[in-house]
């Protein structure tokens, strides 16, 4: 696990200076080593921090070359099945003189070339120079979990694990994406390709982008798609037998590490189920998140599951009184404004962990893959209304000015536009009273809020399906692996997900609908009956919480507003003038949402 950037520029040279800058915006992704390349033409140059896992030796230093020297790679993630791959590559007659996995990707490449990328498990975020084709590959894995950014202006293309890379470059061009602004409001990140910045784009999940540096040309391609649900007819205990099989596999290859393996515990199904599979293996240390909220405390249930399968625990608890001050941390570690406050709570659990290991196992993914968020009323009604006032549903929801009722208001449009909609947290009558006329003005004309969304709706799927294809594709990348990376790698920690393995996507695409969602037990019944196997019934079944922060208590204890009218954003125009008389501010997330540009507008360099 590491951080990786690198710039080429078709008619100046890259400078070693520029490139140890980039290094130095990611060394908190990297704290065990630092390492540049530059071509011999002084066209391209490639930087890596490192975060040592596999292989702590010099011999894995990055930027690697091949001893060909056709190739060269800076690598980000971890290979899980990188010694089965070695042999493979060996008995082609590749000597490794190293044993990590970024070496792998090179014996690969060069052995089977891009369509290598079809034999790797894991996560990763690579850049691979080809001398013979003077091309330059970007790859990002198959789910996103590990980020890639890339800058492109006409004659400077750069690349970076973090969007805090760019302005460290000599010629960055700093203007503002307005329209990135507005999607924020609406998803609480901004969705690929876009970013804050109108020349930085996010390479998609599953992605790759090849520069023909010869002729200025930059090609993207998707070599993973996410399977259109085949179901076959199977019988419950198969299921299981099935579930439980894949999972001891997967979850055993992510512990292969030449380090300490932890592992984040909530105590609810996903991350209980992970550590249940881990311990078989092998000992490990488990952390949880608390919080000075009783309602928003897992503390009593997450001791409960640690004290049942026997392994180590420590308790991180956070408070008001830190709140404040982790916002601007906060907003630092994820370079762009992100709206999800639990990452607050991911940063200060991996900060505590990392003083102890180096590597943790997280339950993400869970809710995602096994129908985990369809359980509320409003999931259910959906389509089920043959209102004749439904056409006037999506018309209210554009202009409704306030957050409240959105949810059952959903509940009343046809099924497929109801998918497209419940994402959708702000709606644009809100949003157009938070920000000034003129950023306003440039969007009314047809901009469709749901742009992101409906690039992945698929014709003929459930309700149930449809919900898990965007889940999968939209909310799991964009949102719940950026918070895990960007806060655990702020401080040096690599958190591994088994159960966003593609692996167990591919499996579930095949399940009977019926086998990950029931109407009497909810969601996720097959990976409850794994872990009744592991766990008391009490504990299995206990009402979901979910990993979030007591944000309307903090919030009503810090003065956000006037944070937010001494901010740059506040001073140069975007926000409305009228933005406290006019706007419904009464949510916390709302509240949150916009101290998070606030800090952002300060602590980051901007143009209009």
């Amino acid at each position: 696990m590491c951080g990786i950037a690198g710039i080429w520029r078709r008619h100046a040279p890259v400078e070693a200076a520029e490139l140890r800058a980039l290094c130095a915006a990611l060394r908190h992704r990297g704290p065990d080593g630092e390492g540049i390349w530059v071509h011999p033409s002084g066209k391209l140059g490639f930087a890596h921090r490192r975060l040592a896992i596999v292989d702590l030796s010099a011999a894995a230093a990055q930027p690697m070359q091949s001893p060909s020297g056709r190739t060269c790679v800076v690598y980000n993630g971890e290979i899980y099945n990188f010694r089965e791959l070695r042999q493979q590559a060996a008995a082609r007659g590749w000597c490794f003189r190293s044993e990590s996995d970024t070496e792998v990707i090179l014996a690969l490449y060069e052995q089977r070339g891009i369509a290598a990328l079809e034999a790797l498990r894991g996560m990763f975020a690579f850049a691979l120079w080809d001398e013979a084709q003077q091309r330059l590959w970007l790859v990002r894995d198959r789910l996103g979990i590990k980020p890639l950014y890339y800058y492109w202006d006409g004659a400077c293309f750069a690349f970076g694990s973090e969007v805090g890379v760019f302005p460290r470059l000599h010629d960055f061009d700093a203007r503002l994406d307005a329209t990135a602004l507005w999607d924020f409001l609406s998803y609480h990140y901004i969705p690929p390709p876009k970013s804050i910045y109108a020349r930085v784009r996010k390479l998609e999940a599953g992605n790759w982008l090849c520069v023909d540096v010869q002729a200025g040309i930059l090609r993207q391609h998707r070599y993973w798609h996410l399977p259109e649900p085949d179901e076959e007819p199977r019988e419950l205990c198969r299921a299981e037998s099935e579930l439980d099989a894949l999972l001891s596999e997967v979850v055993t290859e992510h512990l292969v590490a030449d380090v300490p393996v932890g592992a984040f515990l909530s105590g609810g199904v996903d991350s209980s189920l992970v550590v249940a599979y881990a311990r078989r293996r092998q000992p490990l240390r488990v952390f949880t998140a608390d919080f000075d909220v009783a309602a928003k405390s897992e503390r009593a249930s997450a001791e409960a599951v640690a004290q049942a399968l026997g392994v180590p625990q420590r308790v991180v608890r956070l408070t008001a009184q830190e709140f404040f001050p982790s916002v601007e941390q906060f907003v630092r570690t994820y370079g762009e404004p992100f709206g999800d406050a639990s990452g607050i709570g991911v940063l200060a659990l991996s900060r505590v962990a990392r003083a102890e290991v180096k590597a943790v196992l997280s339950g993400d993914g869970g809710d995602e893959l096994f129908a985990g968020y369809l359980r509320s009323a409003a999931d259910f009604g959906a389509g089920r209304f043959p209102l004749r006032s439904a056409r006037l549903v999506p018309w209210i929801l554009r202009e409704l000015p306030s957050l409240r009722g959105q949810r059952w208001l959903r509940a009343l449009l046809p099924a497929r536009q109801y998918v497209l909609q419940l994402p959708i947290w702000m709606m644009r009558g809100q949003k157009q009273r938070i920000f000034a006329p003129e950023l306003v003005a440039a969007l009314r004309s047809g901009y469709d809020d749901c742009w992101f969304l409906r690039q992945f709706l698929q014709e003929g799927l459930s309700l149930l399906r449809q919900r898990l294809v965007l889940d999968l594709q939209t909310w799991l990348p964009e949102k719940m692996l950026v918070k895990v990376d960007r806060a655990s790698m702020s401080v040096g920690l690599e958190v591994r997900v088994p159960l966003v393995d593609h692996r167990l996507v591919e499996w579930v695409c095949r399940v009977p609908e019926q086998l990950l969602w029931q109407p009497q037990r909810g969601g996720k019944w097959l990976l409850k009956r794994l872990l009744e196997r592991e766990l008391p019934a009490e504990l299995v079944y206990r009402p979901k919480k979910g990993f979030s922060i007591p944000l309307r208590q903090w919030m009503q204890q810090i003065g956000w507003q006037e944070r937010v009218r001494c901010s740059r954003f506040w001073r140069e125009g975007i926000f409305s003038r009228h933005l406290f008389r006019r706007a419904d501010l009464r949510s916390p997330v709302t509240q949150f949402l916009l101290l998070v540009l606030a800090v952002w507008s300060d602590e980051h360099p901007w143009t209009l």
